[in-house]
């Protein structure tokens, strides 16, 4: 494998690194130069907007690096009602390739049903790797890009990329924990999370949902391998997932799941003819939460899938050097 020479810019609160900010270090950078970023220990209070070719982001573990934001969506935007969803990033990562390992991301706006979504993070870039990071908040907390080609109400999509092309994207989480009580992972990206800890936080509403892909039609969508489910919601008030759009695809393979996940295991969003479109199905669950094989719509411990599903994470492991 050809060995990349990468530049090393240190990032310190302290003042003895080349910067005291992400955002100030990303500025700073010829985008086309492949460059890491190494996060000193500390709680950054800031939105860092990164747009590079190749690019990695280093802390000094989740507990000890953090970048923390508070931006919800229905804040107000000047000249404009509110921020929206795709304005209210923590960090948004673009570009070519983007890596990130062993720190914190947060979106501290609170509540959806009082801040709006909220995201942790934009997940933009064309390949995208997270190993030993956490993302927490509530509503929203990740947006795995792209975004949909239309919009269900006006100017939903106010953002960086409200105008750009619906460009696939191809994303791997590892080790990772990710929070958050309402659509708190979703958008139309091809993702594994592998390993990863899920924690669904209670709603005020008495109802939550892990995903709400919006899988672009013939795309594998989501896969969640040896994958944890447990966080702080009343027993069978959890859905795995909601269809965002129609064609929304999430596949759970020999996951954990506790007793708060729903029965029905998936939410048609209000409209039934999603049932006949979006594509659900778990194999190998276990826990108080897993599938006694009556799961609303979907398939369940279907052979072909199962198969083809373990073929998508060690592919997805293979490109990605695990």
């Amino acid at each position: 494998m050809e060995r990349i020479t990468r530049k090393i810019v240190t990032v310190a609160q302290n003042g003895s690194g080349d910067y005291t900010t992400l955002s100030a270090a990303a500025a700073a950078q010829d985008p086309a130069i492949p460059v890491q970023f190494v996060l000193e220990p500390g709680v950054y209070h800031e939105r860092p907007f990164l747009e590079l070719a190749d690019y990695i982001i280093t802390g000094a573990g989740t507990d000890k690096t953090v970048i923390t934001a508070g931006v919800g969506g229905r804040d107000p935007w000047p000249g404009e009602a509110k921020t929206g969803t795709f304005r209210s990033w923590t960090l948004f990562l673009g570009g070519q390739s983007a890596r990130m390992e062993h720190l914190t991301v947060e979106n501290t706006a609170g509540d959806g049903a009082y801040a709006g979504q909220a995201l942790a993070v934009y997940a933009d870039a064309a390949r995208v790797c997270m190993v030993d990071v956490a993302l927490h908040g509530n509503q929203d907390t990740l947006f795995t890009a792209p975004l949909p080609l239309t919009e269900r109400e006006k100017n939903g999509f106010r953002g960086p990329r409200e105008h750009a092309p619906r460009l696939d994207t191809k994303q791997y989480y590892r080790n990772c924990e990710i929070s958050g009580n309402i659509d708190f992972i979703f958008g139309g990206a091809n993702a594994v999370f592998d390993g990863c800890r899920i924690l669904p936080l209670k709603h005020k509403s008495g109802i939550s949902y892990i995903t709400a892909a919006s899988t672009p039609k013939g795309s594998p969508g989501y896969l969640f391998a040896g994958c944890t489910v447990q966080g702080t919601c009343p027993k069978g008030s959890v859905y795995l997932g909601r269809p965002w759009r129609a064609y929304a695809r999430v596949f759970w393979l020999d996951c954990q799941l506790s007793s708060e996940i729903n029965p029905a295991g998936w939410d048609n969003w209000n409209d039934p003819a999603n049932e006949t479109t979006a594509q659900f199905g778990e194999s190998g669950s276990s826990g108080p939460g897993a599938s006694s094989g009556s799961r609303a719509f979907g398939s369940v411990d279907d052979r072909a899938e199962t198969v083809h599903m373990q073929q998508m994470l060690q592919d997805f492991r293979r490109d990605f050097g695990f």
